[in-house]
């Protein structure tokens, strides 16, 4: 009786996984985070956290609904990252998915926009629709052609001598209109 059940048990684990959608989020070179001010992966300033964004729902106007499938992870090397399978949908499904990436000790990438300060490293790669695998066939690493897109990280806050010259132009805008 014992070795019956287990054998149910390990049967339906099976088919439990094999029907989950599997996605493999990891990258390659050609899409690198990199730091929009310098122009390369956003190191040594900061290691940069990485989570896999998604949904279920094709068509979205925008990134709002989208959430945090499996954990974040850290990029290994500039720009690079590899966190291994993420569960969403069912195998075979289209579903849409986004790469966001954050400095910080921040847990979700909307924890990291709520408490961002000049040092903070926020970014996101465009949204796209990705067929995903089954079990332990993921579907191939979201690089793939029509999938991830390089994209940046940037700080969230602009520098204080960006507002001081923000401020001074508005100055001058008012002591103008003000002359006229």
């Amino acid at each position: 009786m014992k070795k019956l059940l287990i054998i149910a048990i390990s049967a339906f684990a099976v088919s439990y996984a094999s029907a989950q959608g599997v996605v493999t989020l990891a990258n390659a070179a050609a899409t690198a985070i990199t730091n929009v001010s310098s122009g390369v992966a956003p190191f040594p300033r900061a290691t940069v956290n990485v989570a896999l964004y998604g949904s279920t729902s094709l068509g979205l106007p925008d990134d709002s609904s989208l959430v945090m499938i499996g954990a974040r992870t850290n990029t290994f090397a500039p720009g690079l990252f590899s966190a291994g399978a993420r569960n969403i949908g069912n195998a075979g499904d289209t579903v849409t998915l986004q790469v966001r990436a954050w400095s910080g000790s921040f847990a979700t990438y909307e924890d990291a926009v709520l408490g961002a300060d000049s040092n903070t490293l926020l970014g996101k790669s465009t949204k796209w629709e990705q067929i995903t695998g089954g079990g332990s066939n993921p579907s191939q690493p979201i690089t793939g052609a029509g999938r991830l897109t390089p994209f940046t990280v940037t700080t969230a806050v602009p520098e204080p001598s960006s507002i001081a010259l923000g401020l001074l132009g508005l100055g001058a805008i008012a002591l103008f209109r003000r002359r006229k």
